[in-house]
């Protein structure tokens, strides 16, 4: 028995070793066949064009398909990723020029903690080759292609992968016309360029133009109930908010001890607003064409006014000093003013309002300006400017009686103060917009939308502390009680400041962006940003032949109020990214005193045929309009941007 222990056990260390090979096979083979699986992203390559001949100048196209989670980088600006790069094939093929693709998405990758542009779903690469003398027939070869594929999580280590490519080389001699690779665009000779870039005549024209002419022409009082509905609509736009707070403040400060409500008061300022949007817009469109009451609202010194008048008032309403004409004008015009009611403040307030919301209105205001200034035909317009202006002053009109009402309430003197100092806070707020449009104008760079948020912030954070009774103005009572709703206030201001430095990160901020300069700044890089903006139409229109897509163009302006509110709450939904990756995208801007933006407010006008901002438009790789679209005051839905950018896309595809 003893010898046969030994036997049993040597047999048991052979079954075991067996086993464990055997699970060591399977284990190797599972990894193995992991491993043929982690392949997401597939590469086949084509040569266009077909007719291309030994000597002449092709692209080898050089297509991924990318699966689902999955992406690729981009030619370059990948940060630490490993960029897209080729290498041709010994032999039939020799360098013609740089790889070129499409627009790449920009955006941050968790893998690299930066921001990289990368590519999803599938992304096409051109590489243009020359064919080498001597080739003739069918060539088959194979291009080196490097790449990086990572999903959220985790990353391929860098891979070089050999694609095959099969050129069929065409019988001749080279043509002259077909050796350059700018040359080439989807099998076409364009070695001769068109006189002029500039596309042909829009095919596609602006729904918001076409609406104004149909309602003109049904008849003065159809067209007068047209514009007084715009005219309501408009108030939504966030040029509106600033005065809101102003004109409470302005009649609450104006309201005498004993005195009755001050309809005339009230009536002269919505007069004011009438007056400025009737009279000096005809007179603006009558001296300087039809971007001469865009010209008015962005001129630098214009807002420098308005900013400077914002602070006065804000000053006086925080009782610093108080505003008194000089003692000889009192004694001139004392009893007419008393006897008018003060008529001439509360017009020039309304004034104030007028130019403060054009960068808002000149959406409606310019294109029926524009209409006077081609057509020479001034009734209309006035119609469409009166009932426009009549139906934006009718709740100001409200808000002017508003204060006197409440003043006639028991004990309103003290809350009433702390109300009119709170108000001063936000027009401080409001005088920063104006600062900040001049700032743009000049490309100064000191307003930043980092630096404008923490002004906002340290206002906030000043309005809220002095609302919980933390600061205190020297003329304010200091046995006034803090009640819960002024320290209510008080906590939402300070949670708007902390906003505001959240938005400095980069934090969406909803309509309250739309009154932030632009980011990036215009004139710095714009590495990081969610799309690619091209800054030349010239440029834009080229990589448009050599993609085969469409160029959308963004006509904005830096002291454009509903620009921004596009840019920061429509451009970045989902729906609008899906179809950005489908153009080559371009922004111009055209409201700064620059032969640049000069050159491009010409170009505006000439192909959108409208001078209004913002102004978008879509252009076939050769030129021809194919949509012209603004956007409809008050209405920046993402259903009719999006509607638009179909219409673009549809007809490029009907094109091809």
């Amino acid at each position: 028995m003893g010898t046969v222990k030994p036997r049993l056990r040597l047999e048991q260390f052979v079954k075991n070793a067996l086993r464990g090979a055997i699970l060591a096979v399977l284990m190797g083979i599972a990894v193995c066949a992991g491993a043929q699986k982690l392949q997401p992203i597939h590469w086949t390559a084509t040569f266009e064009p077909a007719d291309t001949r030994a000597g002449e100048v092709g692209t080898i196209v050089v297509h991924a398909e990318i699966d689902k989670g999955w992406h690729v980088y981009a030619l370059k600006d990948t940060a630490d990723a490993t960029p897209t790069s080729f290498t041709l094939p010994a032999g039939p093929f020799e360098a013609a020029g740089d790889a070129s693709s499409d627009n790449p998405i920009v955006k941050f990758d968790s893998n690299f903690q930066a921001n990289t542009a990368s590519f999803e779903e599938k992304a096409d690469f051109r590489v243009p080759v020359r064919i080498k003398a001597g080739t003739s027939g069918s060539v088959n070869a194979k291009i080196g292609v490097r790449y990086q594929g990572c999903d959220a999580t985790r990353c391929m280590r860098p891979t070089t992968e050999e694609v095959a490519v099969t050129v069929t080389v065409a019988p001749g001699a080279a043509r002259p016309d077909r050796t350059k690779a700018a040359a080439i665009t989807s099998g076409r000779s364009s070695a001769t360029p068109p006189p002029s870039q500039t596309p042909t005549q829009a095919a596609g024209t602006d729904e918001f133009a076409q609406k104004v002419k149909a309602a003109q022409e049904g008849g003065p009082f159809a067209f007068f109930w047209f514009a007084f509905t715009y005219g309501l609509a408009a108030l939504l736009t966030p040029c509106v908010f600033p005065m809101i707070p102003i004109t409470v403040s302005y009649f609450t400060k104006e309201r005498k001890d004993g005195g009755k409500t001050n309809y005339k008061g009230a009536s002269a300022y919505c007069l004011g607003i009438i007056g400025t949007f009737t009279g000096l817009g005809l007179v603006m469109t009558a001296l300087f064409g039809a971007t001469g009451i865009s010209k008015l609202a962005t001129n630098p010194w214009v807002n420098l006014a308005l900013a400077l008048l914002f602070l006065v008032l804000a000053a006086n309403l925080m009782g610093l000093f108080e505003i008194r004409l000089p003692s000889g004008m009192v004694n001139k015009i004392g009893a007419k003013s008393r006897s008018g009611g003060g008529l001439l403040g509360p017009i020039l307030m309304g004034l104030t309002f007028s130019l403060t919301s054009f960068t808002c209105t000149v959406p409606f205001v310019g294109t029926i300006l524009a209409a006077a200034a081609k057509e020479g035909n001034y009734l209309n317009p006035t119609i469409g400017m009166l009932a426009f202006s009549l139906a934006f002053a009718l709740p100001f009109f409200l808000l002017a009686m508003f204060p006197q009402l409440l003043a006639k309430l028991p004990k309103s003197g003290g809350w009433l103060a702390t109300v009119k100092v709170f108000m001063g806070f936000l027009e401080v707020a409001a005088a920063l917009k104006f600062l900040s449009n001049a700032d743009l104008v000049w490309q100064a760079g000191w307003l930043t939308r980092s630096v404008f948020l923490a002004l906002w912030a340290a206002i906030g954070i000043l309005g809220g502390l002095y609302l919980l009774g933390a600061i205190r103005l020297p003329h304010d009572d200091p046995e006034t009680k803090i009640g819960w709703p002024r320290r209510g206030f008080g906590l939402a201001t300070l949670g708007a400041a902390v906003l505001c430095l959240a938005g400095i990160q980069g934090r969406p901020l909803g309509k309250f962006s739309a009154f932030l300069p632009p980011e990036p700044y215009p004139g710095q890089s714009t590495k990081g940003e969610l799309y690619a903006w091209g800054d030349s139409y010239d440029a834009a229109l080229a990589t448009a032949k050599q993609t085969h897509r469409n160029v959308f163009i963004d006509f904005t302006g830096v002291s454009c109020t509903n620009c921004r509110y596009m840019e920061d709450n429509i451009f970045p939904l989902p729906s609008v990214h899906e179809r950005f990756d489908q153009f080559v995208l371009v922004r111009l801007y055209t409201d700064r005193p620059t032969k640049s933006d000069e050159a491009n407010a010409v170009l505006q006008d000439k192909i959108a045929k409208v001078s209004t901002l913002p102004c978008y438009v879509m252009i076939s790789p050769e030129g021809k309009v194919l949509k012209v679209h603004q956007q409809q005051p008050g209405l920046n839905d993402e259903e009719q941007f999006v509607g638009a950018l179909d219409v673009g896309l549809g007809k490029r595809l009907s094109a091809r």
